[in-house]
């Protein structure tokens, strides 16, 4: 098949757009190369965060860069960049996590009663180390009701 019947495009009308391109400044040039790529980038972790709901900025561009870019790393690199990007994923989980504590104005005893638990440090402890499953649970509850408003 023919390239412009493929692309559904004259060559008249496509060598009319390069010659429109070539005659831009070349900060305009780049600048519509890293908005092209922005876009491309921008709708892999769209798709991801529609099947994730919940997961966090970090979460979806490991997910990306996991899907294009792992190939030009090396095992250690990459191994770093694993460790990096799940720090910062549980670095938003906190981060969401005590805006849900602060907006609905809990404390750690409040959650300790909620989970019949006797010990509000045990609770504090448990979330400052790492955000368990049950407080990632709660957090999407809430985000989600917060949206449902």
């Amino acid at each position: 098949m023919d390239y412009f019947n493929l692309i559904n495009s004259s060559k008249e009308a496509e060598l009319a757009y390069a010659k429109w391109v070539d005659q831009l400044p070349a900060e305009r040039k780049a600048q519509m190369m890293c908005d092209t790529f922005e876009f491309g980038v921008n709708n892999v972790l769209h798709n991801f965060q529609q099947e994730h709901l919940y997961c966090t900025e970090a979460e979806a561009l490991m997910f990306y860069m996991e899907q294009n870019l792992k190939p030009f790393f090396s095992e250690s690199t990459w191994a770093f960049v694993r460790t990096k990007m799940a720090e910062k994923a549980e670095e938003e989980w906190k981060k969401r996590f005590k805006a849900m504590k602060d907006e609905l104005d809990w404390s750690y005893a409040d959650m300790a009663k909620i989970m019949n638990s006797d010990n509000p440090d045990a609770v504090k402890s448990s979330v400052s180390r790492k955000i368990p499953g049950f407080a990632k649970l709660a957090v999407g509850v809430y985000e989600e009701m917060q949206r449902k408003k």
